[in-house]
Protein backbone atom coordinates (compact mmCIF):
# COMPACT_ATOMS: atom_id res chain seq x y z
CA UNK A 1 0.00 0.00 0.00
CA UNK A 2 3.01 2.26 1.01
CA UNK A 3 4.36 1.66 -2.46
CA UNK A 4 1.50 2.52 -4.43
CA UNK A 5 0.77 5.52 -2.94
CA UNK A 6 4.81 6.74 -3.37
CA UNK A 7 4.27 5.35 -7.04
CA UNK A 8 0.77 8.12 -7.39
CA UNK A 9 2.73 10.63 -5.23
CA UNK A 10 5.59 10.66 -7.72
CA UNK A 11 3.20 10.40 -10.81
CA UNK A 12 1.56 13.55 -9.59
CA UNK A 13 4.93 15.72 -9.02
CA UNK A 14 6.05 14.20 -12.39
CA UNK A 15 2.96 15.98 -13.79
CA UNK A 16 3.19 18.97 -11.93
CA UNK A 17 6.43 19.15 -13.07
CA UNK A 18 5.40 18.90 -16.64
CA UNK A 19 2.94 21.31 -15.99
CA UNK A 20 4.99 24.03 -14.71
CA UNK A 21 7.73 23.86 -17.24
CA UNK A 22 4.93 24.05 -20.18
CA UNK A 23 3.54 27.30 -18.70
CA UNK A 24 6.82 28.69 -17.83
CA UNK A 25 7.87 28.00 -21.92
CA UNK A 26 4.22 30.06 -22.80
CA UNK A 27 5.29 32.82 -20.18
CA UNK A 28 8.58 33.14 -21.66
CA UNK A 29 6.44 32.78 -24.99
CA UNK A 30 4.68 36.11 -24.08
CA UNK A 31 1.62 33.90 -23.89
CA UNK A 32 0.81 33.90 -19.73
CA UNK A 33 1.02 36.98 -17.76
CA UNK A 34 -0.03 38.57 -14.66
CA UNK A 35 -0.37 36.49 -11.63
CA UNK A 36 0.18 33.58 -12.84
CA UNK A 37 3.64 34.62 -14.49
CA UNK A 38 5.16 35.92 -10.96
CA UNK A 39 3.51 32.55 -9.55
CA UNK A 40 5.64 30.34 -12.33
CA UNK A 41 8.54 33.42 -11.74
CA UNK A 42 8.54 32.83 -7.99
CA UNK A 43 8.15 28.67 -8.10
CA UNK A 44 11.67 27.67 -8.13
CA UNK A 45 12.86 29.87 -5.24
CA UNK A 46 9.92 28.33 -3.54
CA UNK A 47 10.77 24.67 -3.93
CA UNK A 48 14.26 25.60 -3.38
CA UNK A 49 13.38 26.93 -0.33
CA UNK A 50 11.23 24.28 1.21
CA UNK A 51 14.14 21.93 0.34
CA UNK A 52 16.27 24.33 2.51
CA UNK A 53 14.60 24.85 5.39
CA UNK A 54 13.97 21.17 5.09
CA UNK A 55 17.49 20.12 4.98
CA UNK A 56 19.71 22.80 6.01
CA UNK A 57 21.12 23.51 9.03
CA UNK A 58 21.62 27.33 8.07
CA UNK A 59 18.29 28.34 7.40
CA UNK A 60 18.96 32.26 8.37
CA UNK A 61 21.69 32.59 5.45
CA UNK A 62 19.71 30.73 2.85
CA UNK A 63 16.64 32.87 3.51
CA UNK A 64 19.17 35.84 2.77
CA UNK A 65 20.17 34.33 -0.37
CA UNK A 66 16.77 33.62 -1.53
CA UNK A 67 15.32 37.07 -0.88
CA UNK A 68 18.65 38.21 -2.98
CA UNK A 69 17.50 36.26 -5.72
CA UNK A 70 13.73 36.81 -5.69
CA UNK A 71 14.93 40.92 -5.82
CA UNK A 72 17.45 39.58 -8.91
CA UNK A 73 15.06 37.64 -10.83
CA UNK A 74 12.09 40.77 -10.63
CA UNK A 75 15.15 43.20 -11.98
CA UNK A 76 15.55 40.53 -15.02
CA UNK A 77 11.83 40.14 -15.22
CA UNK A 78 11.45 43.94 -16.00
CA UNK A 79 13.87 43.54 -19.28
CA UNK A 80 12.20 41.26 -21.60
CA UNK A 81 10.96 38.01 -19.50
CA UNK A 82 15.08 37.55 -18.49
CA UNK A 83 14.08 36.75 -15.06
CA UNK A 84 11.78 33.73 -16.15
CA UNK A 85 14.70 32.82 -18.11
CA UNK A 86 17.06 32.76 -15.16
CA UNK A 87 14.60 31.29 -13.21
CA UNK A 88 14.33 27.70 -15.54
CA UNK A 89 17.38 28.54 -17.12
CA UNK A 90 19.80 28.43 -14.53
CA UNK A 91 18.16 25.33 -12.16
CA UNK A 92 18.84 23.33 -15.59
CA UNK A 93 22.30 24.40 -16.55
CA UNK A 94 23.20 23.25 -13.02
CA UNK A 95 21.38 19.85 -13.24
CA UNK A 96 23.06 19.02 -15.81
CA UNK A 97 26.72 20.47 -14.33
CA UNK A 98 26.32 18.57 -11.07
CA UNK A 99 25.11 15.63 -13.17
CA UNK A 100 28.29 15.57 -15.61
CA UNK A 101 30.82 16.18 -11.95
CA UNK A 102 28.80 13.18 -10.42
CA UNK A 103 29.29 10.60 -13.53
CA UNK A 104 32.39 12.35 -14.60
CA UNK A 105 34.37 12.30 -11.69
CA UNK A 106 33.95 8.03 -11.48
CA UNK A 107 36.32 7.83 -14.70
CA UNK A 108 39.05 8.89 -13.27
CA UNK A 109 41.93 6.25 -13.07
CA UNK A 110 41.03 3.86 -9.97
CA UNK A 111 37.59 4.71 -9.71
CA UNK A 112 34.58 2.66 -10.57
CA UNK A 113 32.34 4.49 -13.48
CA UNK A 114 28.74 5.48 -11.87
CA UNK A 115 27.08 3.07 -14.34
CA UNK A 116 29.02 0.25 -13.71
CA UNK A 117 28.68 0.62 -9.86
CA UNK A 118 25.23 0.49 -10.35
CA UNK A 119 24.77 -2.76 -12.51
CA UNK A 120 27.01 -4.58 -9.73
CA UNK A 121 24.47 -3.49 -6.84
CA UNK A 122 21.52 -4.70 -9.40
CA UNK A 123 23.18 -7.67 -10.52
CA UNK A 124 26.19 -9.07 -8.11
CA UNK A 125 29.24 -10.03 -10.52
CA UNK A 126 29.74 -8.48 -13.93
CA UNK A 127 31.23 -10.12 -16.95
CA UNK A 128 34.35 -8.08 -18.05
CA UNK A 129 32.29 -6.97 -21.38
CA UNK A 130 29.12 -5.51 -19.26
CA UNK A 131 31.95 -3.81 -17.52
CA UNK A 132 33.27 -2.41 -20.50
CA UNK A 133 29.87 -1.56 -21.51
CA UNK A 134 28.88 0.35 -18.48
CA UNK A 135 32.05 2.69 -18.61
CA UNK A 136 31.22 3.37 -21.92
CA UNK A 137 27.51 4.10 -20.97
CA UNK A 138 28.52 6.33 -18.19
CA UNK A 139 31.14 8.53 -20.70
CA UNK A 140 27.61 8.69 -23.08
CA UNK A 141 25.78 10.13 -20.20
CA UNK A 142 28.36 12.22 -19.26
CA UNK A 143 28.64 13.52 -23.53
CA UNK A 144 24.42 13.95 -22.78
CA UNK A 145 25.09 16.09 -20.03
CA UNK A 146 27.74 18.68 -21.76
CA UNK A 147 25.57 18.38 -24.85
CA UNK A 148 22.69 19.71 -22.92
CA UNK A 149 24.72 22.77 -21.33
CA UNK A 150 26.13 23.64 -24.69
CA UNK A 151 23.00 23.49 -26.69
CA UNK A 152 21.21 25.51 -24.15
CA UNK A 153 23.95 28.35 -23.85
CA UNK A 154 24.71 28.54 -27.83
CA UNK A 155 20.35 29.13 -28.07
CA UNK A 156 20.21 31.36 -25.68
CA UNK A 157 23.12 33.16 -27.07
CA UNK A 158 21.84 33.00 -30.92
CA UNK A 159 18.40 31.89 -31.14
CA UNK A 160 14.93 33.23 -30.62
CA UNK A 161 14.14 33.40 -26.72
CA UNK A 162 11.17 31.43 -27.43
CA UNK A 163 13.11 28.62 -29.12
CA UNK A 164 16.04 28.58 -26.20
CA UNK A 165 13.16 27.60 -23.54
CA UNK A 166 11.37 24.94 -25.93
CA UNK A 167 14.85 23.25 -25.39
CA UNK A 168 14.89 23.84 -21.62
CA UNK A 169 11.49 23.47 -20.68
CA UNK A 170 9.71 21.75 -22.98
CA UNK A 171 12.30 19.13 -24.60
CA UNK A 172 14.08 18.23 -21.46
CA UNK A 173 12.31 15.37 -20.07
CA UNK A 174 11.78 13.93 -23.82
CA UNK A 175 15.51 13.57 -24.61
CA UNK A 176 15.91 12.26 -21.15
CA UNK A 177 13.82 9.57 -21.83
CA UNK A 178 14.72 8.96 -25.61
CA UNK A 179 18.61 8.98 -23.61
CA UNK A 180 17.17 5.76 -21.13
CA UNK A 181 15.67 4.19 -24.45
CA UNK A 182 18.08 4.19 -26.52
CA UNK A 183 20.61 2.80 -24.16
CA UNK A 184 18.26 0.07 -23.39
CA UNK A 185 17.81 -0.60 -26.87
CA UNK A 186 21.79 -1.17 -27.68
CA UNK A 187 22.19 -2.98 -24.51
CA UNK A 188 19.54 -5.65 -25.95
CA UNK A 189 21.23 -5.56 -29.29
CA UNK A 190 25.18 -5.76 -27.57
CA UNK A 191 24.49 -7.34 -24.78
CA UNK A 192 20.79 -10.08 -25.52
CA UNK A 193 22.50 -12.34 -22.86
CA UNK A 194 22.82 -9.58 -19.74
CA UNK A 195 19.33 -9.93 -17.37
CA UNK A 196 16.72 -7.14 -17.44
CA UNK A 197 16.46 -4.94 -14.71
CA UNK A 198 13.51 -2.63 -13.88
CA UNK A 199 13.82 0.86 -14.17
CA UNK A 200 12.53 1.11 -10.24
CA UNK A 201 15.41 -1.58 -9.28
CA UNK A 202 17.72 0.62 -11.38
CA UNK A 203 16.43 4.16 -9.45
CA UNK A 204 16.71 2.56 -5.73
CA UNK A 205 20.51 1.30 -6.99
CA UNK A 206 21.23 5.26 -8.03
CA UNK A 207 19.65 6.45 -4.78
CA UNK A 208 21.03 4.05 -2.61
CA UNK A 209 24.51 5.06 -4.40
CA UNK A 210 23.88 8.99 -4.42
CA UNK A 211 23.28 8.45 -0.48
CA UNK A 212 26.69 6.41 0.45
CA UNK A 213 28.51 9.43 -1.65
Amino acid sequence: MGRAAGSWWGALALLGCLGATWLAHRAISGDENGVLKWALLALPLLVLAGWAFARSAHKLRWLLALLLAGAALYLLEQRGSLGMAAAYGVPHAAANGFLLWWFGRTLRDGAEPLVTRVARRVHGTLQPAIEAYTRQVTIAWCVFFSVQIAVSLALFLFAPLETWSLFVNVLNLPLLVLMFAGEYLMRVVLHPEHPRASIASMLRAFSAGARAR
